[in-house]
């Protein structure tokens, strides 16, 4: 008799994201969201989505294709153990295009969700920007966030509103070799205990010096991927303060929570819902990318820039500093010049050495072809000569007696 197979329940993703003990932070993040009325866009929810979609009305993107993700975290461990499968993707938020462009120029979204992206990206106002650009008037941003005073970022100093400006302004897309060997240096093995009093070098980093400055090296010609910011969950709130003082934080921030503190007295992550207060900006990146290098301050439309006038003093002081640049422009290109006839002059001098030289070889080769040619015939000659006795001495009649009595060889 056959023995009953044994079958096992089929889990949900749900159910796997469960045992992977995601609960609390999926939780937190969709008391949020408008799940149950709302549709959503979830960047890069790889194989752990925020937002199921069973769960609600949601779309998913990420730069990465489906395949490529697939190659990425075929083997990462998490992903194996608890079954889960990398999520396919809606569209792709293709390099060099913006966020509304790969969506659809008409789609608009009630919610956008993040979880542990946004600290990767290499310009965080203007993905920030792009997420509102396909946001509804009355959506919300929701992202997850590490917090690094109570993580494995510990020691490492805090992202401040200049950096966030820097990178927007100048139209970063890339981590910068600084930004990754930053982001590397100060990685290291968390275990949740009190770090008050410590330094770098009293835990186990998880990079050299050196590894940390090699990645830098490949960071100035290809991407690298690392966390290009750091913030807390109160340096994130600082930062947004001052980025609203002078215009550049479109947001009000609804609510912030954290999740359980840590020995450092700080959580693991923060979760952040951001409610958007002025309609979508034009993409800083696209501007740069068609050479608008002009940047609009905020302020009221209708409100004009002040103007600013040059006293004679600063006019004569600019025109003084044209002219001496206009004339260390000229020397500087009066000297390439004289340097570059120079060359000229030295290159032509040791061709026609060169041309000299072959000549003589041409002539000596010659001179030895001929010697040897009046050396051939001069041989031939004498052999003529020498044939011609031998042929001589055979008819001499002495030479035939001797041979005739054995005086003589034959």
């Amino acid at each position: 008799m056959a023995q009953a197979s044994e079958t096992f329940p089929v889990r949900t993703v749900e159910q796997k994201l469960s045992a992977l003990g995601l609960d609390d932070r999926r939780r937190m993040i969709h008391r949020y969201l408008p799940l149950e009325s709302g549709v959503g866009l979830e960047i890069a929810p790889n194989w752990a989505p925020v937002v199921t979609k069973s769960e609600g009305d949601v779309l998913y993107c990420d730069y990465l294709t489906y395949d490529q993700l697939l190659e990425r975290e075929k083997t990462n461990p998490a992903r194996v153990q608890h079954g889960l499968k990398v999520q396919r993707l809606d569209f792709i938020w293709q390099l060099g295009k913006t966020l509304q462009e790969c969506a659809g120029s008409d789609a608009k979204f009630d919610y956008v969700v993040s979880c542990h992206v946004f600290e990767h990206v290499p310009n965080f106002l203007e993905y920030l920007y792009q997420a509102r650009a396909v946001l509804k008037d009355d959506g919300v941003i929701a992202m997850v966030l590490p917090d690094i005073r109570g993580s494995g970022e510990y020691f490492r100093r805090e992202t401040s509103a200049a950096d966030l400006i820097n990178s927007y302004l100048l139209g970063q897309s890339e981590p910068s070799p600084g930004q990754v060997y930053d982001g590397l240096r100060n990685l290291f093995s968390f275990e949740n205990v009190p770090l008050q009093g410590l330094s770098l070098d009293d835990v186990k980093r998880h990079f050299t010096d050196m590894d940390c400055y090699h990645a830098a090296v490949r960071a100035s010609v290809e991407y690298v991927d690392v966390h290009c910011w750091a913030f807390s969950k109160d340096g994130f709130a600082t930062v947004a303060r001052e980025l609203q003082g002078v215009g550049l934080f479109d947001f009000e921030i609804e609510e912030m929570d954290s999740n359980p503190l840590t020995q450092t007295g700080h959580g693991s992550e923060f979760f952040v819902k951001l409610r958007p207060t002025a309609p979508p900006r034009p993409s800083r990146l696209q501007e740069l990318r068609h050479g608008v290098r002009a940047f609009h301050a905020p302020g009221p439309p209708d409100e004009a820039p002040p103007e600013v006038v040059a006293s004679p003093e600063q006019l004569l002081s600019d025109k003084k500093a044209l002219q001496l640049e206009l004339s260390q422009v000229a020397a500087h290109g009066q000297r390439a010049f004289q340097e570059a006839v120079a060359v000229q002059e030295r290159l032509k001098a040791e061709k026609a050495a060169v041309e000299a030289a072959l000549a003589q070889a041409v002539a000596h080769g010659e001179k030895a072809f001929g010697e040897a040619v009046a050396a051939q015939n001069l041989l031939k000659a004498e052999k003529a000569l020498a044939e011609r006795r031998v042929a001589e001495l055979e008819d001499c009649a002495l030479v035939k007696f001797g041979r005739r009595f054995g005086l003589a060889p034959s």
